[in-house]
């Protein structure tokens, strides 16, 4: 009744322990084992240990296609729930080998029983439905979760226009729209200030950085940020404390820290325009008086284009940044001092903070996705901002975009120009699942965001993909 892995095969075996993993909180009852030790094959994989897990379970186990298993068995597999398909850890590291060849890469003794840490396994992302096609390429995007409220997906366009999107019944529809800006958008960040209204900051190609609100299905302008930067804003961040900061970063390598004016402005739907260089730009409705900021801080901060900024885990105090000049700095923004740099070998194309830490993933454009520990506290200099590891190069081009799951802090998605989408579990070097995140072949995938439970995409088809995907 098991699979072949274990039924054909005469082979030495290992004994394991299974454990329920500590992250499953719902239904553990139903999927909790007992820990006295049983015997597997040495040579068992995943797919064999699921099906191992799911007998002792009593569930249904899933069978190959052409399985030819007597048919006297089925009348009691239609009395059982179906199978699920199980994960496993060993030594904190997802199992990908045989067992016994991971238990060796780990230097872990067979003498004893393996403990085997198991979880449901992530189900590759699953299409839901697409945007209608869009005038131009969409640049960047940010989801706004609204708690029990359907939440808002904001994109960026190459057109320079923002807008809302809401998904009901697989159906991406678009809620609002503003045109923003007189050049392409290149970084967007939202966050949620109350049920109804969202803060939207933007930055584009025009040297413009302006901050929309978003309330009752229509855009506002919100401020006009000056002062701040002379070349292409190319990434900025907004944190969600009661006192809004944003930084941003430039092309030339400048940082800039603002503080967020609190309320709407009474302006009306207006496109900002640059009126000069290292002139934020003015609304060309004259009837309009939005506010302008000027900003707390302002340095160079890299010699080259800032493609990624986020502030640190739980502090608007510190500024992570990467650059194309292949270096990551953590900055202290009540001084806006360097307090570590390091020194990368690649093109940083992005960078996204994990949940719970001042872990961060960035993309390259040798097509790899890298680890970064830019933890600095209860540290000597020596040992901070080692680089944590190299996920396996797995895309085929330049890798636009990497985010982190807002709730799984093992978890990220990346996609890249070769039009796809990946789900990466850091606890491997391989991804969990590769889908095709575009419409037509040869376009790019620029861009992605995470949502309630789903991710969404998009890129040079000009379209927005949404993926069912729980994480």
């Amino acid at each position: 009744m098991l699979d072949d892995e274990m039924r054909d095969v005469e082979e030495t075996k290992i004994r394991v322990s299974f454990i329920l993993s500590p992250s499953i909180r719902n239904d553990r009852e139903a999927l909790e084992l007992p820990s006295e030790p049983i015997a597997v094959p040495a040579s068992i994989r995943k797919k064999g240990l699921s099906a191992v897990v799911n007998h002792l379970l009593d569930r249904d186990v899933a069978k190959d296609d052409g399985d030819s298993s007597s048919s006297d068995d089925s009348g009691d597999d239609e009395d059982k729930l179906p199978s699920i398909p199980f994960d496993f850890l060993i030594n904190d590291k997802l199992l990908r080998l045989p067992l016994d060849s991971a238990a060796r890469k780990e230097g872990l003794s067979l003498e004893h029983a393996l403990e085997l840490h198991y979880f449901p396994a992530r189900l590759p992302p699953k299409k839901e439905g697409e945007s209608e096609s869009l005038p131009d390429w969409i640049n960047c995007m940010s989801y706004c979760s609204a708690g029990s409220i359907d939440g808002l997906l904001f994109t960026g366009g190459a057109d320079g226009v923002i807008r809302s999107f809401t998904s009901r019944k697989g159906e991406l529809k678009s809620s609002a729209s503003i045109s923003a800006h007189t050049a392409p958008i290149k970084c967007l960040s939202s966050i949620q200030q109350s049920d109804s209204t969202k803060l939207i900051a933007t930055g584009s190609m025009d040297q413009t950085l302006i901050t929309h609100v978003y309330d009752h299905d229509s855009i506002k302008l919100h401020a006009v940020y000056s002062g701040g930067h002379t070349n292409t804003i190319s990434c900025v961040a907004l944190n969600s404390d009661d006192n809004v900061l944003m930084a941003s970063g430039d092309w030339d390598g400048g940082l800039t820290l603002w503080k967020t004016p609190s309320g709407s402005s009474d302006s009306k739907n207006v496109r900002v325009s640059k009126k000069s260089k290292g002139n934020a730009g003015s609304a060309t409705d004259a009837s309009t008086n939005p506010q302008e900021v000027k900003p707390l801080q302002a340095i160079k901060a890299h010699s080259s284009n800032i493609s990624g900024v986020a502030f640190g885990f739980q502090s608007s105090t510190t500024l992570l940044t990467g650059s194309w000049d292949h270096g990551l700095k953590v900055y202290d923004t009540t001084r806006m001092d360097c307090v570590l740099a390091i020194n990368g070998s690649r093109v940083v194309t992005s960078l996204s903070r994990c949940s719970n830490s001042n872990v961060v993933a960035t993309s390259s454009a040798d097509y790899t996705v890298q680890l970064w520990d830019m933890r600095t506290s209860n540290s000597d200099a020596g040992d901070v901002g080692r680089m944590d590891k190299s996920l396996r190069q797995s895309h085929k081009a330049w890798v636009s975009c990497v985010q982190w799951s807002p709730t799984n802090p093992f978890v990220l998605a990346s996609t890249s120009h070769d039009g796809s989408l990946k789900v990466w579990d850091i606890r491997s070097s391989l991804p969990l699942h590769s889908v095709k995140a575009v419409s037509k072949k040869g376009e790019k995938t620029l861009c992605l965001s995470f949502g309630d439970g789903a991710i969404y995409t998009g890129g040079s088809d000009c379209k927005v993909q949404h993926f069912v995907c729980k994480i």
